[in-house]
């Protein structure tokens, strides 16, 4: 049978079509707490690799904070109904300590291994701004629930 080389190329996807096998899964914790703190956090991870954490926030007191995941996403009590930090297997919850501007300022971009999808999730959990840096976190002086975005 005789066929054109052009017909071959209607079943190819167009140029940057094709994609990998592998997933992206967003997230995002909308910040809140006393005194007009507010921000976001995003979450964005593609299949296994590192995900990417993105805040902007405003109205924290100056110095270093711990940015902290916690079990629950439970904020009707302030960042207290959040229980404890989520410590999954060989995790501590702890994602870094971050840097509040004089201004009340922190922009921040972390790269960890945190999971968005599985057992171990962290969508639905709190994340939680303390009032010092780790390893003494101190009380929450901002906090959020982390979900699902798109």
């Amino acid at each position: 049978p005789s066929f054109s080389l052009q017909a071959l190329f209607i079943f190819l996807p167009p140029r940057g079509v094709l994609r990998s096998h592998s997933t992206m899964v967003n997230a995002v914790a909308v910040i809140t707490g006393t005194n007009g703190r507010k921000g976001t956090v995003s979450f964005s991870v593609e299949g296994s690799g590192p995900t990417t954490v993105k805040g902007s926030l405003s109205g924290l007191p100056p110095g270093d904070h711990a940015l902290i995941i916690h079990t629950y996403g439970n904020i009707s009590n302030d960042w207290i109904s959040t229980g404890p930090p989520f410590k999954p297997a060989g995790a501590d919850g702890f994602l870094e300590n971050i840097t509040v501007t004089s201004e009340g300022i922190a922009t921040f971009e972390i790269y960890k291994t945190i999971p968005l999808s599985g057992t171990n999730s962290v969508i639905g959990r709190g994340l939680v701004v303390h009032s010092s840096p780790s390893p003494d976190p101190g009380d929450g002086v901002a906090w959020g629930t982390i979900g699902l975005s798109y």
